[in-house]
C-alpha cells in the first residue's frame, strides 16, 4: 500500500510539473516520461524570465485569467523544488498529494524529456554548410547541433548544460532560432538548458506546415523557371511587399513563416522584420541560394532583422520590410527597391546599427557572428537596371519620366538613384516644382510625397491620387 501511495504522489507531482512547464492547460500523458512541451502562448510566457533569443521580450501583451495555485509540498509541510531550485506551484485542484517523494524520483520526472515527436522539418538546407554555423567553435557547433535536434523533436529539456553561460545559451540559441527558419514553432525566451515553443501539438504542426507549403513552394517553383539568382530573389521580394503588411500586435507567428506563408489565413502576411527575414531564407533555402537572417537596431534603437544573400559570388544585403510600406490600406500598386542587393557602405551605421550584436540583461553585449562583407554594386537593383544618373540634368529629366511613367499606368513609386551628394541635394529642394509636374493635366493626381533616401541617394517620390 505504501508504494501504490508513492506511486500516486508520483502521479499526481509529475501532472502539476507538467502544467508549470505547458500553457493553457495542456494536457499530459499518464505515463509520466512522455511529458508535454513547453509551450507559450501570447498570454502566457511560460514563466519566462523577459529575455529573448530575438532581444525582444517574452511576456506577451494579454493576460491570462488568474489561476489559484498552491505550493507543492513533501508530507512535512516542505516546499518542493524543481532541479533549477525554483519553487513549485500548481493549480489549487491538480496539487500532488501530501506524500514523500524521494529526492531521486523528482529528478527522474524533472529530466524526462519529451518522445521524440515525428514534426515536417523541411530538409532543405543541411544545417553544417551555413555561413553562420561555421563561424561557430566546436563547442558552440555541439550545442547548436543538439538545440536543432531537440527543436525538430519536439524535446524541451537538454541535459548538461550545467556549464553553459548565459552568453553562449543566447547566442547559440539565437542562432538557431535566427537561421532555421523552418522550425518555425520555436519560441525566443531564453532559459539555459531548456527550449519551449509556441504549439505542442504535432498534428497541428503537421496542418501549418500544409498551409506553408501551398505558398512557399509554388513561388520556389515559379522562381525555377527564372534564369538567374536576381530574378529569383525579385520574384521573392516582389511577393514578400504585395502579400505582406508590417503587424507589431502581440501574435505567436508574426516573426515567423506562417504568418508570411500561411494562405488562406487570416493571419496571412501580418509580420514582423523577422518575418520578412526568415520568410525569405526560407524561400532561398528551398531554391538553393545562399542566404542568412542579420539582426540588429534601426536608428530609433528598436530592433531589426533583414537578409544577406549571395549573388554570382558576391554577398548583398537585401531587406524586405523596409521595400514594404506600412500603409493603412494596402498598395498592390506600391512596389520600392531602396534596399534590394545593397553594400554594407550603404546602410551599415546609417540606417541599420549594432549589426548581428545583442544585449542581455545582465548588461552582457554578445556578437552572434561577423557576417561576410558586402562590396558589391552591380546587381543592385538601380544599377542593374540603368536607373543612376550623375548630372542635374540627366536626373531631373529621369525623375520626371518616372514621374510620366508611374502616374499614367496608376502605380504609386517613381524613383532613380544619383551619383552624388550635390546632385541628391539639388533635385531634393525641387520637390515642389516635381509636385507641380506630375499634377500638371492629371485631374486624378493629387501630388507626390517625399520618400527619399539621402543614405542611397535616391529620389523615390510617391504619387498620390484623388
Amino acid at each position: 500500500m505504501k508504494n501504490m501511495k508513492k506511486i500516486s504522489a508520483l502521479l499526481a507531482f509529475c501532472t502539476a510539473v507538467s502544467i508549470i512547464c505547458t500553457a493553457c492547460g495542456s494536457s499530459v500523458e499518464e505515463n509520466p516520461e512522455n511529458v508535454t512541451p513547453n509551450v507559450i502562448t501570447s498570454a502566457d510566457n511560460g514563466g519566462a524570465s523577459g529575455e529573448t533569443a530575438d532581444g525582444g521580450s517574452a511576456n506577451g501583451t494579454q493576460t491570462a485569467a488568474p489561476v489559484e495555485t498552491v505550493v507543492v509540498t513533501d508530507e512535512g509541510g516542505s516546499a518542493v523544488t524543481g532541479v533549477n531550485g525554483d519553487v513549485l506551484t500548481a493549480p489549487a485542484d491538480t496539487a500532488a498529494p501530501a506524500e514523500t517523494v524521494a529526492p531521486e524520483d523528482i529528478q527522474d520526472i524533472m529530466t524526462a524529456t519529451t518522445t521524440q515527436v515525428q514534426l515536417p522539418v523541411d530538409t532543405s538546407v543541411d544545417n553544417k554548410t551555413r555561413y553562420a554555423y561555421n563561424t561557430l567553435t566546436d563547442d558552440e557547433k555541439a550545442l547548436y547541433d543538439v538545440i536543432l535536434q531537440a527543436a525538430s523533436t519536439m524535446n524541451f529539456k537538454i541535459r548538461g548544460t550545467d556549464n553553459v553561460s548565459m552568453e553562449t545559451w543566447a547566442k547559440v540559441y539565437g542562432m538557431v532560432y535566427n537561421q532555421e527558419p523552418q522550425i518555425f514553432w520555436l519560441h525566443p525566451k531564453l532559459k539555459i538548458g531548456r527550449l519551449y515553443f509556441t504549439e505542442g501539438d504535432a498534428d497541428k504542426i503537421a496542418a501549418m506546415q500544409k498551409e506553408i507549403d501551398a505558398t512557399a513552394n509554388k513561388l520556389v517553383d515559379e522562381a525555377k523557371g527564372m534564369a538567374t539568382t536576381y530574378e529569383k530573389l525579385k520574384h521573392f521580394h516582389d511577393h514578400l511587399v504585395y502579400n505582406s503588411t508590417f503587424e507589431l500586435a502581440d501574435d505567436a507567428y508574426n516573426s515567423s513563416i506562417y504568418n508570411a506563408f500561411s494562405g488562406g489565413t487570416s493571419k496571412q502576411g501580418n509580420i514582423q522584420c523577422a518575418g520578412y527575414a526568415r520568410a525569405m531564407q526560407y524561400l532561398c533555402d528551398k531554391a538553393g541560394i545562399d542566404c542568412m537572417v542579420i539582426t540588429g537596431e534601426n536608428e530609433s534603437g528598436s530592433t531589426h532583422a533583414w537578409n544577406k544573400v549571395k549573388v554570382e559570388g558576391e554577398w548583398y544585403n537585401l531587406d524586405t520590410t523596409w521595400d514594404d510600406p506600412i500603409l493603412s490600406t494596402p498598395d498592390h500598386k506600391y512596389l520600392r527597391y531602396n534596399f534590394f542587393l545593397v553594400p554594407d557602405s550603404w546602410i551599415n551605421q546609417k540606417t541599420h546599427f549594432k549589426i548581428n550584436e545583442r544585449d542581455l540583461n545582465s548588461g552582457a553585449t554578445y556578437t552572434y557572428f561577423d557576417p561576410p562583407a558586402a562590396t558589391a554594386t552591380s546587381l543592385n537593383y538601380f544599377v542593374k537596371n540603368g536607373l543612376v544618373y550623375n548630372d542635374v540634368e540627366s536626373a531631373e529629366a529621369a525623375i520626371k519620366a518616372e514621374l510620366d511613367k508611374a502616374a499614367d499606368a496608376g502605380l504609386s513609386v517613381a524613383h532613380i538613384m544619383v551619383g552624388s551628394k550635390d546632385v541628391y541635394d539639388t533635385l531634393h529642394s525641387r520637390l515642389k516644382d516635381y509636385q507641380t509636374y506630375v499634377k500638371n493635366g492629371r485631374s486624378n493626381v493629387k501630388g507626390v510625397a517625399d520618400n527619399c533616401n539621402e543614405h542611397s541617394l535616391i529620389i523615390e517620390l510617391d504619387v498620390k491620387y484623388n
